[in-house]
């Protein structure tokens, strides 16, 4: 062990002397579950990207604005990567025979991957001309009504693409009826053929509301709604079962999509379309997402009891109050969403990690200013003001994202 890394025991120490658990482990050697680490990632991709949701709602004022264009941009982007190559692959992994006719069968992607993002909750209709999914647990419940509006597109969008791979059927239209978003106890999607159930044909952001056969949705009392997934239940045999047969566990279910997807892929690429068309000016953009997150950092560990119950969790020193600490925070994130990194130096002056900046940046670059915002106003609180994180570029190699946690003195912060 490097003498600026304080000692900690090896990952692969006693391997094999006792039964192996799919675990991650803190710098202070406490196990945590992969249920644990999954709904960790989870969250904590929820939590930037309500962040971002309102970085986004300052950039753009206007509710019906930035929710016409998230809902244009998550169908656009949706059914430009599935074209690209992506249907073929997620049809067979679905098991969608040949047979089948129409875009309804693009309801068991969004049910596949509701399953891999945690939110659980049970399939009540699923033919030619209606599909009904309804859901009692959704962490992106933080982020806002807009994101809930554009999660239906994308789905209509995947549900579009697939059916050019298939022979002609009916043409279902993709609502929202319900959104945990809006403070309701279920989000419900429900599917619906115009030509069998006809309804006025409505602006693309109005994808939340009544439909035709409201008369035929299947309601789930909160005494009997779902806390966990397929794959983490003993009575699905801790496997994902679809409609079709599909047969995933949490090592293919879970991961990798909870690390790939969370509410901010549906955020950043609408912040570079408005970018990229002029509307936004690229340098107020990084500055307001800079202040948000920061704050939001800082308001994560405001209050001291939160700062214990990080420590609990960690299983880090009662008297520890130093960098690590915030690195502790840092490195289990990366290693719960799976993210390469060294570590450089882990002592109680100085922490740096060197991580994979694309791995971190999920295809979107300004991922990473979110993240370092966010840890910078984390460290102020999580430790305190006299400590500070930041990035250092100098002799670090592009894909790579050296970040430093020290005490600096910084009178323009």
């Amino acid at each position: 062990m490097s003498g600026k890394i304080d000692e900690r025991l090896p990952r692969d120490i006693g391997e094999g002397a006792l039964p192996n658990h799919a675990s991650v482990k803190t710098p202070w050697d406490k196990l945590i579950s992969l249920h644990d680490a999954a709904n960790y990632a989870s969250r904590y991709g929820a939590v930037i990207g309500a962040a971002l949701m309102q970085a986004l709602r300052i950039l753009v004022p206007d509710y019906v604005e930035r929710t016409t264009a998230m809902c244009k941009n998550a169908y656009e982007r949706l059914t430009q990567a599935f074209r690209s190559g992506i249907a073929p692959y997620s049809m067979d992994m679905l098991n969608i025979h040949p047979f089948c006719r129409g875009n309804f069968v693009g309801g068991l992607n969004g049910d596949n991957g509701d399953e891999g993002l945690l939110m659980c909750g049970r399939v009540n209709d699923f033919g030619s001309y209606r599909v009904e999914k309804e859901l009692d647990r959704c962490d992106w419940d933080i982020i806002g009504t807009e994101l809930c509006r554009a999660t239906v597109l994308s789905l209509q969008g995947v549900a579009d693409v697939e059916a050019e791979y298939l022979r002609p059927g009916p043409h279902l239209e993709y609502h929202m009826v319900e959104a945990k978003g809006n403070g309701e106890l279920h989000c419900r999607i429900v599917a619906e053929c115009r030509k069998k159930y006809p309804m006025p044909e409505t602006e693309i952001w109005k994808r939340i509301g009544p439909v035709a056969t409201g008369d035929q949705i299947k309601f789930t009392p909160e005494e009997d709604i779902l806390k966990e997934p397929m794959v983490f239940r003993e009575e699905c045999d801790y496997k994902y079962i679809s409609g079709l047969c599909t047969e995933q566990n949490a090592a293919s279910n879970v991961y990798p999509i909870v690390t790939m997807s969370n509410g901010s892929t549906y955020i950043l690429p609408v912040i570079y379309d408005l970018i990229k068309k002029g509307k936004l000016e690229e340098k107020f953009v990084d500055h307001v997402i800079k202040c948000v997150c920061e704050a939001s950092g800082k308001a994560a560990f405001g209050e001291f009891y939160a700062k214990e119950g990080l420590r609990d969790w960690l299983g880090a020193p009662k008297d520890m109050n130093d960098g690590r600490l915030m690195g502790a925070h840092i490195e289990m994130i990366l290693k719960c969403l799976r993210i390469s990194y060294e570590i450089e130096s882990f002592n109680k002056e100085e922490v740096i990690y060197v991580i994979d900046r694309n791995a971190l940046a999920n295809n979107m670059p300004k991922m990473v200013n979110a993240y370092i915002s966010t840890w910078y106003g984390m460290t102020k609180t999580l430790v305190n003001a006299q400590w500070a994180l930041w990035e250092e570029v100098d002799n670090t190699p592009g894909e790579k994202l050296r970040i430093k946690i020290a005490k600096r003195i910084d009178k323009f912060s």
